[in-house]
């Protein structure tokens, strides 16, 4: 599983050791790597170089160190992708349109896969969460918790796509565009008329995608999607 290491940036080594273990299924997530002095004497190097390389496999988001239980692969694996995300956002002055058009790039096709793939358990899910919005949009106070149940939707939604990649991108993607997200839906819902449309627009995502039709939940999500864009200037 670990090998020798000779020369060079030892570290780096030991950095793309582990990756390898993780792409290989060697080391899954929540996985307890060995102690620091295993890993000195599997890969016979020091402690030192083992200690530097898990520092940066902490940074990128790949191991996580649980103090006094040791350090393991880390099961948040959005948490990897989000530093590179928004850094590659910000160095390219990103814009609000350009997260928008993320967005709905993967929504669109989120729809699409939950029609063809979701399970009866995931349907159900989601039509609770379409009758949760119902309630709530009776309320006084509704803003705060139907910005809270629009997440579960599209999260859902994106899980339904039984696509492991798609589903952390979408999920990693949602963390950078959260604040928008919440912008979005906050600005809209002011006025009732609105609310009331984003809420049929929600019932007609989950009907569709509960009758397992594909190309009316497709074209569903893109007129949510439309609205949103129409009805919020950022």
């Amino acid at each position: 599983m670990f090998n020798s290491i000779s020369n060079k940036k030892v570290y780096e080594e030991v950095i793309e050791q582990i990756q390898k273990n993780i792409i290989d299924g060697d080391l899954k997530k929540g996985d307890r790597l060995p102690s620091e002095r295993e890993l000195s004497e599997l890969m016979n190097i020091s402690r030192t170089s083992i200690r530097e390389a898990l520092r940066v496999l902490e940074s990128m988001g790949v191991v996580e160190s649980i103090h006094g239980e040791g350090n393991f692969i880390c099961s948040n694996t959005e948490k990897s992708l989000l530093q590179p995300l928004s850094m590659m956002f910000k160095l390219n002055n990103g814009e609000y349109k350009d997260i928008f058009e993320l967005r709905k790039v993967l929504e669109v096709e989120n729809a699409r896969l939950a029609a063809i793939r979701a399970t009866d358990m995931d349907c159900r899910e989601l039509l609770s969460i379409v009758k949760e919005m119902e309630e709530e949009s009776k309320g006084a106070n509704r803003n705060e918790i139907l910005v809270e149940l629009d997440k579960r939707f599209h999260n859902k939604v994106a899980s339904m796509s039984k696509n492991c990649l798609i589903e952390s991108l979408f999920n990693t993607a949602s963390m950078l565009f959260e604040r928008f997200i919440e912008d979005a839906r906050s600005e809209i819902i002011q006025n009732d008329k609105a609310d009331k449309f984003l809420l049929g627009q929600h019932h007609e995502i989950c009907n569709k995608i509960i009758k397992k039709d594909e190309k009316e939940a497709l074209k569903a999500m893109e007129a949510h999607m439309k609205y949103i864009e129409e009805n919020f200037d950022k």
